[in-house]
């Protein structure tokens, strides 16, 4: 007689299931017996063939590991082997309760899972498994894996990143295929980047963005039915700026007809003149001396041949000769791609004993295209000489009052211009303190008499500030042994910031012009931000 009362499985106790299998199998063994005597007993009373036992096998643990390693199309699964198992199946499905699941088996602790979705995530689980039965034990704890991007014979796109403004970001980047077709995305995270924008050619801009802030591009090629042709180019950050630099200057170029004995013509100077200029890229150039009268033998002034030769995107912001807001020989020079005209005009400065010509204030209010901030530039050529001291400081007075008024003291405003007074004019450089005294500022310092020290000065970076504004058409540059040089041409500002100074010299290592001169006056341009 069989008893089993002794068996934990039978005795109300809670078994484990390292127990309950132990159960299992000492019930199996001791059933064994029992139709191992009943078929003995069926053979001695003839009864019939001998019962025989029909019941699947218990199975070992399943691994205790399981570990993936993925491509686009294949993952490599494997699991240290287990004591006792016979073999091992694997399933594998795009759902964690497996409820349409692949199954797979093998004889190795590894196997190879083909024909997956790139980019797709899959659950993967394994249990030890009977060849012979196709029992199946129990399940291991399930894994998940990612697959990779789908591989292409073609790298994708190398792609650049610009801000062109302070709000948008423009991509660029290599063609890959003579035929392509691109697709672009961007996005403030490099994994969760915007819906696809698809282009023909390889650049695309990105408007309406927010300042100061990061966003990554991705680019992908594709063919004319939008499959694509590569992967995903990685993601490339760049951080939109709070402003975007205004490059501004002053530049007499000497007039055409005040040619002296020895002197090169304007004819033989425009190309010098001209390289100088595009040479510093400046958005807004005040440019003085450029003559309005028509040139000989050419029906066409000289400040229109300078912006003739400039070309596109310059231009004047007056291309009248005179009257109708001309300033005569004072002009305003713009790059129209990076500044918008919105209003400009002139006004005829004060004039007395000793003036040779009528003087102006020639202005021009613009909108930086790449920041949308409005602001107003003024340009003027005061009279010169040691006889007209305090016209100069009329001249001054009205042209700071005039800018107040046109900017009501709330546009930001430059004034450059050929001042014609410099530090060391005896009595004081008036026009110069008359500036300071209206609020503008001299980002040099180059204060009255001022050598080693440059008091108020805070541009950031200086190039050659110690070379003075003009140069006489000497071959060897003026060059002082002090912080600042003499300067009888001026950029001064409202409150912004000042990035950097240049007077724009091109000399060899010597200190001597290479070249042609292009005027009398150095070119200063200065690179300033916006407030």
């Amino acid at each position: 007689m069989l008893n089993f009362r002794e068996d934990r499985a039978f005795s109300g106790g809670a078994a484990g299931p390292h127990e309950r299998r132990a159960i299992v199998t000492r019930l199996w063994g001791r059933l064994s017996r029992v139709l191992a005597v009943l078929a003995t007993l069926s053979l001695l009373l003839g009864i019939g063939p001998a019962l025989k036992a029909d019941a699947n096998p218990v199975l070992p643990d399943p691994p205790v590991t399981l570990s993936a390693s993925q491509r686009s199309t294949l993952a490599i699964l494997s699991w240290p082997a287990v004591d006792g198992a016979k073999g091992y199946a694997v399933e594998y499905d795009t759902d964690a309760a497996f409820p349409a699941s692949t199954r797979l088996t093998t004889a190795d602790t590894v196997i190879v899972v083909s024909g997956l979705t790139p980019e797709t995530t899959y659950f993967a689980r394994v249990a030890s498994w009977d060849p012979q039965t196709d029992a199946v034990g129990d399940w291991s704890l399930a894994i998940s894996y990612t697959t990779g991007p789908r591989e292409f014979a073609v790298a994708p796109p190398v792609v650049t990143l610009s801000a062109a403004t302070s709000t948008s970001i423009t991509a660029d980047w290599s063609t890959v295929e003579k035929d392509a077709r691109y697709q672009a995305k961007i996005g403030k995270q490099p994994d969760a980047l915007g819906d696809a924008v698809s282009v023909k050619d390889p650049t695309a801009t990105f408007d309406g963005l927010d300042r100061t802030t990061t966003y990554y591009v991705s680019v992908r090629a594709v063919d004319a039915a939008a499959d694509p042709v590569t992967a995903w180019s990685a993601p490339v950050p760049l951080e939109t700026p709070e402003a975007l630099p205004l490059r501004v200057g002053s530049f007499n170029i000497k007039c055409y007809s005040c040619r002296e004995k020895g002197e090169k013509s304007w004819a033989q100077r425009k190309s010098a003149v001209v390289s100088t200029i595009l040479g510093q890229t400046p958005d807004v150039l005040g440019v003085q001396e450029a003559s309005q009268g028509r040139m000989r033998g050419r029906n066409v002034s000289q400040f229109i041949d300078l912006v003739n030769g400039l070309g596109a995107p310059y231009a004047v912001t007056n291309r009248s000769r005179v009257g109708r807001g001309a300033g005569l020989d004072s002009r305003i020079i713009y790059n129209t791609e990076a500044l918008t005209l919105i209003k400009q005009g002139s006004v005829l400065l004060p004039t007395g004993k000793g003036a040779n010509i009528r003087r102006y204030l020639v202005w021009a209010t613009f909108r930086q295209n790449s920041t949308g901030k409005v602001f107003l530039f003024g340009n003027t050529h005061l009279d010169n000489g040691k006889k007209v001291k305090s016209l100069r400081l009329r001249q001054v007075k009205l042209i700071t009052k005039t800018l107040k008024r046109i900017s009501g003291g709330k546009l930001p405003t430059i004034m450059v211009g050929d001042f014609n007074t410099h530090k060391w004019i005896s009595g004081g450089n008036k026009p110069y303190d008359a500036m300071v005294s209206a609020g503008y500022l001299d980002p040099l310092g180059n204060t009255y008499k001022s050598r080693h020290s440059a008091p108020g000065a805070f541009v950031e970076s200086r190039i050659n500030t110690n070379y003075s504004s003009t140069n006489g058409y000497e071959r060897k540059a003026r060059k002082l042994p002090y912080i600042n040089g003499t300067y009888l041409d001026y950029i001064f500002v409202t409150k912004m910031r000042v990035a950097e100074w240049e007077t724009v010299v091109k000399i060899d290592r010597s200190g001597r012009y290479i070249g042609t001169i292009p005027s009398d006056h150095n070119m200063v341009r200065a690179t300033v931000y916006l407030p």
